[in-house]
C-alpha cells in the first residue's frame, strides 16, 4: 500500500511538469498545488478551494479504495483536481484558456520528460499504474458563482495478494 500523501505529491509534480500549464499560470507552478489534511479550520478543503486564486489547480485526495478486480487484489487512489483558469483577457475570452482546455492540457500532453501523458504514466517506479479513465464535471462556486470544473482522477495500485 502507497501513502496517500506521497501519492498525492507524484500527481502534482507531474502535472506541474506541463509546461503549457506552466506558461498559462505566469511560469509558477506553484499555482498547481495539493491540499493536505492538517487539523484546523484554516485547512478546510472547502475554504481552500474558495481561495484558489485565479488561474490555479488544487489537487485534493479523496479516496483509498480497496478490493478485488479481475481476481486480484488490488488499491485505487481516487484524487480530485479542482480547476479555475485565469480572468479572460479581453471581452470575447481571447488570451486565457477555458478550464476544460486546461484540464485537456493536464491529462494529453507530455508529464515528467517523457513523450507520454499522465494518463498513460506509471508513476512511483511503476508502483502506481496509468490512471482509469478521467471525468470532468462543471461545478459552480456557491459563493461568488465563479465557474470552476472537478475532474476525478483514479490511479490503481498493485495490492497485497
Amino acid at each position: 500500500m502507497l501513502d496517500p500523501d506521497v501519492v498525492l505529491g507524484a500527481v502534482v509534480d507531474a502535472v506541474r511538469s506541463v509546461q503549457d500549464l506552466i506558461t498559462e499560470f505566469g511560469n509558477n507552478p506553484d499555482l498547481i498545488a495539493a491540499h493536505y489534511y492538517y487539523s484546523g479550520a484554516e485547512n478546510n478543503l472547502v475554504m481552500t478551494i474558495r481561495g484558489m486564486p485565479s488561474p490555479s489547480i488544487l489537487f485534493a485526495y479523496k479516496d483509498y479504495l480497496g478490493g478485488n478486480f479481475s481476481g486480484a487484489v488490488m488499491w485505487k487512489h481516487r484524487i480530485d483536481m479542482y480547476i479555475r483558469p485565469r480572468n479572460a483577457a479581453g471581452a470575447d475570452g481571447s488570451g486565457a484558456a477555458s478550464a476544460p482546455h486546461l484540464w485537456w492540457m493536464a491529462m494529453n500532453k507530455p508529464v515528467l520528460g517523457t513523450t507520454q501523458s499522465l494518463r498513460y504514466t506509471s508513476l512511483l517506479d511503476s508502483s502506481l499504474y496509468p490512471m482509469d479513465t478521467p471525468t470532468l464535471m462543471y461545478q459552480p462556486d456557491g459563493e461568488s458563482m465563479e465557474d470552476f470544473f472537478v475532474s476525478t482522477l483514479v490511479f490503481p495500485e498493485a495490492g497485497d495478494a
